[in-house]
């Protein structure tokens, strides 16, 4: 019992090492066993092959010579024909050869034998050679023959006799060596049964404790594992070994209780952050109205003040001076600059409150795009700048809101004009993948930092911020026009080589049913599309998101979302889809919301947070969502789970 205490406290190294060391001394003297076995079949095999059989071969081709002697010898004596006599004395030579090998090889047991053999087919040669042909060449064929068939023939017949009685002493030394080889590896299979028997037994304990020894701590583990998914963190495992799994049990009850700790302080940060979110979005909000109420009011007065400086400007009556009238001019022109401004600023707040609304037709983007070139044309031609189209489509439909992908060309265009060089080329070109219209704008401008491209995006954003700057600009139109594309259900974004410019692109669904307020993307497809949920936070991840996503062969549905409620309403809109939550970081409210959705849809659940888990808040998700992607390189695979 002390023993297998202290084998049982062993490192599992340890008790691996002395059970694999025992297996392979059992293992090596069963293979000296059967080796030793081998080796003798392996002689015995090599006597038979050898020795025994190529003398047995031997002894039968003596026989063969004294048949083909005597034959010759007898049509010699009847027909005298020389060629005959020759080959007699051919065979003669040739068995004598034959009989010098068998002496040579013959076993101490046999030479006796074969010498008396020997002795024999000499003296019958001799007659052969002595007495019948030298009686037959003195023409006397009556005496040879006569001497041929008292003497010659009678010796013959006992010479094959004694080599037929050598043949089967050897067969029958053969057959029992053969025995003897079956024998030893009969011996051989049966110690070789019993080693790997021995082997396979003690292998098969030895197999059975240590699944004991390591199942029963892991089935502890996983026990309290499953209860810290069930939120209880001060679970506790109870093992008493001083192994491995020990440490092990000892390590994980020192992790239950710091993430107990952990969960603690998070509940305390959840609450900070809500408390902190809903400031942020009373924030927005009041900001959104403050903006959009003076943008109104501002907008009022100076739509009258561009009204009446037109007025002038025209001078019916011809009393305004040139330089009255080129103030005039500036007072239009500063007017509408600022018009424009704020009436951007206006679509922005709408944007970010929800309340914009999109006017969908189906046009032709290859036409849109060329009328928006000859306005621009006026523009360009001031700064010797050529506008080139560059398409494969004589024709490319899209459904969309014309007037607000007229704004977006013109952005662009103006944008690519702005810091294009004299007598450069400004291109716009317009391809078509499988679900999606490119429209790219290219310049051969001043280009923009790589750390810069996404910044250039963002509200009142100016490349050059300084007060003296080249450039002119408020900074709005590339941020309302990621706004406006995301509406669509696409994409924008940008790339620039420092000094050699700018392409510009954005991506818009092929096809579209209809456009929600709140970025939705529905492709016409037979399949139902998954519906994509994403909260405010994960707005500037979503370009990059949504661009994963449309590589996939599944339509979609994105929906920016602000509350539980507002995830619900549009779920029981469309309980047949499946339904991927996207946000920035895991929150207190996360797996309540997944909660809530798998009660109000038929189809599957599934998780995407930008930010690294923790053990506990995956485990959480897990409890609800069908799959966690781990990063937007991976939603293909929620499409291939989802299809």
């Amino acid at each position: 019992m002390r023993a297998l205490k202290k084998w049982s406290n062993l490192p599992i190294r340890l008790k691996f090492f002395s059970v694999f060391l025992t297996l392979v001394l059992l293992a090596g003297s069963g293979m000296f066993v059967l080796n030793h076995q081998l080796f003798q079949v392996a002689r015995d095999n090599d006597k038979i092959i050898n020795h025994s059989v190529p003398n047995l071969t031997t002894q039968l081709q003596i026989k063969s010579t004294i048949m083909e002697r005597i034959n010759y010898v007898m049509l010699y004596v009847t027909t005298g024909d020389e060629e005959l006599h020759k080959k007699f004395i051919e065979a003669s030579k040739r068995a004598k050869n034959i009989e010098d090998q068998l002496k040579k090889n013959a076993l101490p047991h046999e030479k006796e034998g074969i010498e008396q053999f020997i002795i024999h087919s000499e003296d019958w040669e001799g007659i052969l050679s002595n007495e019948v042909i030298p009686v037959y060449q003195r023409n006397n064929p009556k005496d040879a023959l006569a001497t041929l068939n008292s003497r010659a023939q009678p010796l013959a017949i006992e010479l094959m006799n004694e080599a037929e009685e050598l043949s089967q002493q050897k067969i029958h030394e053969i057959s029992s060596d053969n025995k003897k080889v079956l024998n030893n590896a009969w011996s051989s299979v049966q110690a070789g049964y019993i080693v790997m028997g021995g082997t396979l037994l003690l292998a098969l304990l030895f197999s059975y404790y240590i699944s004991h020894s390591i199942t029963n701590p892991i089935f502890s583990l996983l026990d309290g594992v499953r209860r810290m998914t069930k939120g209880d963190f001060t679970t506790q495992v109870a093992m008493k070994r001083q192994d491995e799994w020990g440490e092990l049990s000892k390590a994980f009850n020192r992790m239950s209780q710091s993430i107990a700790n952990l969960v603690e302080e998070l509940k305390q940060a959840n609450a900070r952050l809500r408390e902190e979110s809903h400031r942020a979005r009373e924030s927005t909000r009041l900001k959104s109205e403050f903006l959009a109420n003076m943008s109104h009011e501002v907008r009022t007065p100076l739509t009258g003040i561009i009204g009446f400086a037109e007025l002038l400007h025209e001078d019916a009556e011809e009393k305004l001076s040139p330089v009255q009238k080129n103030f005039t001019r500036n007072i239009i022109k500063a007017g509408e600059h600022l018009l424009t401004m704020i009436n951007d600023i206006l679509d922005l707040s709408k944007i970010e409150a929800g309340k914009y609304e999109l006017e969908m037709s189906r046009f032709d983007m290859v036409e849109l795009v060329r009328n928006t070139l000859v306005m621009m044309e006026a523009k360009a031609e001031k700064q010797n700048i050529s506008l080139v189209i560059e398409t494969k489509h004589p024709i490319l439909q899209v459904v969309a809101d014309k007037t607000r992908i007229r704004q977006i060309l013109l952005n662009l265009i103006g944008n690519a004009i702005k810091f294009s060089h004299s007598h450069s080329v400004v291109r716009v070109m317009i391809e078509q993948s499988e679900h999606t219209v490119i429209v790219r704008v290219a310049d051969e401008g001043i280009g923009i930092e790589t750390e810069k491209w996404e910044a250039v995006f963002d509200p009142f954003y100016q490349n050059d911020g300084r007060l003296d700057r080249k450039y002119e600009g408020t900074g709005l139109g590339l941020a309302l026009s990621r706004q406006l594309i995301e509406l669509h259900g696409g994409t924008i974004g940008v790339e620039s080589k420092l000094g050699k410019g700018s392409i510009f692109s954005f991506y818009l669904p092929s096809a579209m049913k209809e456009v929600v307020t709140s970025h939705v993307c529905e492709q016409t497809y037979k399949k139902d599309p998954l519906l994509v949920l994403y909260t405010v936070d994960f707005l500037d991840s979503f370009q990059d998101f949504s661009e994963k996503i449309q590589k996939g062969n599944r339509p979609f549905l994105a929906f920016m979302i602000e509350s539980k409620r507002e995830a619900i309403e549009i779920a029981q809109k469309h309980p047949e889809y499946d339904i991927l939550v996207a946000v920035q970081s895991f929150q207190a409210g996360y797996v309540d919301i997944l909660e809530r959705l798998s009660e109000h849809t038929q189809g599957k659940i599934f998780s995407y947070i930008k930010s690294p888990l923790r053990f506990v808040e995956r485990g959480q998700v897990m409890r609800v969502a069908e799959y966690i992607s781990p990063s937007s390189d991976d939603v293909p695979t929620i499409f291939s789970k989802t299809t």
